[in-house]
């Protein structure tokens, strides 16, 4: 059996996350999706074969990729040419590898690292499934168990008849491989997988296995991965450890992680669970709240306070900052004052925009998502659900409402 692990994916309402960065590189905690999704396999059974499908910006990228150094000669990275969906990405894995048993996995799908064992289970030809509160934005299934007889590719949401959906995990059967090369372009212009299994669960036969009401996300909004981060601090931390340069005056909770070479200044407040990378710099007079995740060499100085947030790869909030419910890309530098606001003043559930639509992410409490290499000024105050461009430069004492462009100059 060959293991497709699909990592081309672009992550367009993972924007401005995915600006900077190829969206199978976004990290939960301490590894990328793609890297995660790899070692779960890997430790779920042996394959003959690895194919990592990605493009071509990803593999400029390969030197940020852990998990991928060293593997044995088994580990082949197929380039996605003009990617056409996730069956053209099967198709090109197929087209270089040949035909087999095939394990897919899709690299922006999270599922606990305890259900993994599960996945055991997914004999060809058969596919992973879970219930979900929105079935219109998956292929929703309609099954009489153990079997699945149909597959809607996101419908509209009057037309669902089932909240079972397909979550992106499959194992195909070397004999079923061939309908995955007669799926025709869907209406949205590109060769769904989704397509191929429903050939499959008219003409041969389809399994399936619910996951029922276990934790699962897609990585597919920026919240998605907060939540992701969360639930591994709450369930997937098997020992905390404190291996940081931790000043005697420093209060840290026990479940806290701080990796060697992190340095925690005077004073500093951490509470857990929250996790700090090597290389990070906290204090003097910092406040780390619960489910905060500081990457490796950010920076957060004094009097300022991170709440459930994530500050990524050199991202700085030096002083006098409040970052609530957010994710702070890299190498981003908040000034002096700059908040972001995580809670409606109506107390209501926060929108953002993707792909140019308002998305209710259900949550009472979300701040911002700032782009790489942003920078703001002084006093600034980012509103609940804004998203800030990578590169973005926001004036001093702006408040800002509304969605600020990649490269954008913004004055207030």
């Amino acid at each position: 059996m060959k293991l497709v692990l699909l990592a081309a994916g672009k992550g367009e309402r993972l924007r401005p996350i995915t600006e900077t960065r190829p969206k199978p590189l976004v990290r939960v905690v301490k590894e990328s999706m793609l890297c995660r999704n790899l070692r779960m396999a890997m430790s779920l059974r042996s394959f003959d074969e690895i194919l990592v499908v990605i493009q071509n910006e990803l593999k400029d990228r390969l030197f940020e990729i852990d998990c991928l150094r060293g593997l044995d000669e088994k580990t082949r990275l197929i380039i996605q040419k003009n990617p056409k969906g996730t069956a053209h990405a099967v198709l090109t894995a197929i087209n270089e590898s040949g035909f087999d048993d095939l394990f897919v996995v899709y690299s922006d799908v999270f599922i606990p690292m305890s259900l993994w064992n599960k996945l055991d289970k997914l004999r060809p030809s058969s596919i992973l499934a879970a219930p979900t509160d929105k079935p219109w934005e998956y292929g929703v299934l309609k099954v009489k168990p153990p079997l699945v007889y149909d597959i809607f590719e996101k419908p509209k949401p009057n037309e669902v008849s089932s909240n079972l959906v397909f979550i992106g995990i499959a194992s195909i059967a070397r004999e079923h491989v061939r309908y995955i090369k007669e799926v025709k372009e869907s209406s949205r212009g590109e060769l769904e997988l989704t397509d191929a299994l429903l050939k499959i669960a008219k003409n041969e036969e389809l399994a399936f296995v619910n996951l029922g009401s276990y934790e699962w996300r897609d990585i597919g909004r920026p919240w998605d991965l907060l939540l992701a981060n969360r639930y591994v601090l709450d369930n997937e931390i098997e020992k905390w450890e404190k291996k940081g340069d931790v000043h005697p005056t420093a209060f840290i909770n026990e479940d806290v992680y701080i990796e060697p070479g992190a340095k925690i200044g005077p004073y500093s407040v951490i509470n857990g669970p929250s996790y700090i990378a090597r290389g990070a710099t906290i204090g003097p007079h910092s406040h780390i709240r619960p489910y905060s995740v500081i990457l490796e060499n950010a920076k957060v100085g004094y009097s300022a306070e991170i709440k459930a947030s994530i500050l990524m790869e050199k991202a700085r909030a030096p002083h006098f900052n409040y970052v609530g419910d957010s994710i702070v890309c890299e190498d981003v530098n908040l000034g002096a004052g700059t908040i972001t606001a995580n809670l409606r003043f109506d107390k209501k559930t926060i929108k953002m925009t993707l792909k140019g639509k308002r998305v209710d992410s259900g949550l009472r409490k979300l701040g911002a998502v700032i782009g790489g290499h942003a920078q703001t000024g002084i006093n600034v105050s980012l509103m609940p659900g804004v998203r800030i461009g990578s590169y973005a430069r926001i004036w001093p004492g702006c408040v800002v409402y509304e969605d600020v462009p990649q490269g954008a100059d913004y004055r207030c």
